[in-house]
């Protein structure tokens, strides 16, 4: 999956079905829809916080250089990398989660004697 791009002046959304926990400096994401859970860093839970459709991407440098203590510049690839982090995983407005199956051993076995896997049933 190729690593989306994002422009100073972009406005990224983080996604509404959302909950956030926060644990020693890294957050986990809980998405109800998809029913994932993402682990974050400290810098990336921080961008997240900051997607909230007002903050600009090449504003993010500067709210978070006073937070860890950097100069705005050596924030900025962490920015990106974790602005296309949250882009791939579906959790900004605008950008498809990938497709995931979640798979389960069934009691049945094959002809050749290796176990079978299943779907879950759709709920």
């Amino acid at each position: 999956m190729s690593v989306p791009s994002f422009a100073d002046a972009d406005l990224p959304v983080g996604v509404e079905d959302v909950e956030l926990a926060v644990f020693e400096g890294e957050a986990v994401l809980f998405r109800e829809s998809t029913r994932m859970v993402h682990r974050l860093n400290a810098v990336a839970a921080s961008v997240w916080l900051l997607c909230d459709g007002e903050t600009a991407v090449g504003a993010m440098a500067a709210e978070l250089s006073q937070l860890f203590g950097h100069e705005p510049d050596a924030l900025v690839d962490g920015i990106h990398q974790a602005l296309g982090q949250l882009a791939d995983e579906g959790l900004l407005a605008g950008f498809e989660a990938p497709l995931r199956a979640h798979l389960e051993l069934a009691e049945d076995v094959a002809d050749d004697g290796s176990r079978v896997l299943r779907p879950p049933p759709d709920t």
